[in-house]
């Protein structure tokens, strides 16, 4: 490099964008941080997109979901307490409060929000109290009593959907003005089904629900999947008979054949576990209402049974697998585990 000689001072030249060399650094320089103000921006934009839930920098290809069903007991329930609850009955508001403070990027709601038939009123003083802090959206499968469990006639969700569009702006009950729909997390696909099948047109091969179910699962092209309904089609619980076992078992025949992984129930209201041949079921029905103890004949593929206490389950969807938890209401953990997507 040559010296040169300014105002009696030698002195090296500086850089000049002329000089071949220093034009290619400065080029690689300029393209580095147009790339970095490029993702700064995409990654804004994400974040402020509510279509992706709960997406984030450092944790943008997971999801934290917690689900449990058969929630808030009637106001006029002996166990109601003002809300407080008793022990083993009426335990939303300890439920609710669990739920809050996981801080998850959605709730899946099994069904039977609300005891016994589902009111407005009902919500109001019951579930809505302890549950409309939580921040995450819901994703809501109508249950039975939700319906109006046959006192009301004809029967209805209008108190389900009233409480939910009054205090839950990002709460999902419907799409497309069906009780049962199809929303993504990632590579996951969620099916939210409506097993009440008496009210929805039915659930058999031909139905509209089930040919809706078959057309989605045949035009998804992701890896791991969950569905979600209020019925077991397998539990060790008091709703063992085949009336109540027997509703969605089509829908899961499509689901089976589909190769989905998880499916979430409500129902009986205990916490069980069960792996059949094609995924793996798990029955959380501990949101508050009651528990309920489970009896033989236990359901084939069962592994584990909870049905002493109040919960809830919680889920981590990533990419290629899933990790689960029951926890109590206090926070401990009561069973886990972690398994690949097929």
């Amino acid at each position: 490099m040559k010296i040169e000689k300014t105002n009696g001072v030698y002195k090296k030249p500086g850089l000049r964008l002329s000089t071949k060399v220093p034009v290619l650094v400065w080029l690689s320089i300029v393209l580095v941080a147009f790339a970095w103000i490029i993702s700064v921006v995409f990654q804004t934009m994400l974040l402020m997109d509510q279509t992706v839930p709960g997406y984030s920098r450092i944790r943008k290809h997971s999801f934290r979901i917690a689900a449990v069903g058969d929630i808030a007991c009637s106001p006029a329930d002996s166990n109601f307490n003002e809300g407080e609850g008793v022990v083993g009955g009426c335990g939303q508001q300890e439920v609710g409060l669990a739920v809050e403070r996981e801080n998850t990027d959605a709730v899946f709601l099994l069904g039977d929000v609300q005891y016994d038939t589902g009111r407005f009123e009902d919500f109001e003083r019951s579930f809505v109290p302890y549950w409309r802090d939580i921040q995450s959206p819901m994703y809501v499968a109508m249950g039975n009593h939700d319906y109006g469990n046959g006192a009301v006639v004809p029967a209805n969700t209008d108190g389900l959907t009233k409480a939910m569009d009054v205090f839950f702006p990002k709460a999902v009950y419907e799409g497309e003005g069906k009780s049962y729909y199809k929303r993504s997390f990632g590579i996951w696909d969620v099916y939210v089904l409506d097993s009440n099948c008496e009210y929805v047109g039915g659930c058999d091969a031909g139905s509209e629900q089930h040919q809706w179910l078959t057309r989605q699962v045949n035009a998804a092209s992701t890896r791991c999947s969950v569905a979600v309904w209020h019925h077991p089609t397998a539990t060790s619980g008091v709703h063992k008979n085949p009336e109540d076992t027997d509703r969605a078992k089509p829908l899961a025949v499509v689901l089976e054949n589909a190769g989905v992984d998880l499916v979430l129930n409500g129902h009986d209201h205990h916490y069980e576990r069960i792996q059949n041949s094609a995924y793996t079921q798990f029955v959380v029905g501990t949101g508050g209402m009651s528990v309920r103890r489970t009896t033989e004949p236990y359901a084939p593929g069962s592994q584990k049974i909870i049905d002493d206490t109040f919960g809830y389950l919680y889920l981590q969807l990533f990419p290629g697998r899933y990790e689960w938890q029951f926890k109590d209401t206090i926070g401990h953990v009561l069973d886990e585990g972690t398994e690949n997507c097929k």
